[in-house]
């Protein structure tokens, strides 16, 4: 997976939509992103947890 892959400003995490091909998040410590390639087609979307410098990444 590249470095510039992305997430959101809303956190991924506990009643929200799984990760769909083309959200981004980004940690709001240190800029990092990624960028989703693939839909999350998981029926459990309380599982899926994207964290850098120990923090949950936001979804731009």
């Amino acid at each position: 997976m590249a470095a510039s892959q992305t997430a959101s400003q809303s956190h991924a995490g506990p009643g929200i939509d799984p990760p769909k091909k083309g959200d981004a998040f980004r940690c709001s410590s240190c800029g990092m992103e990624v960028q989703v390639a693939s839909d999350c087609g998981c029926q459990d979307k309380n599982h899926v947890h994207f964290e850098c410098c120990g923090k949950q990444m936001e979804k731009m």
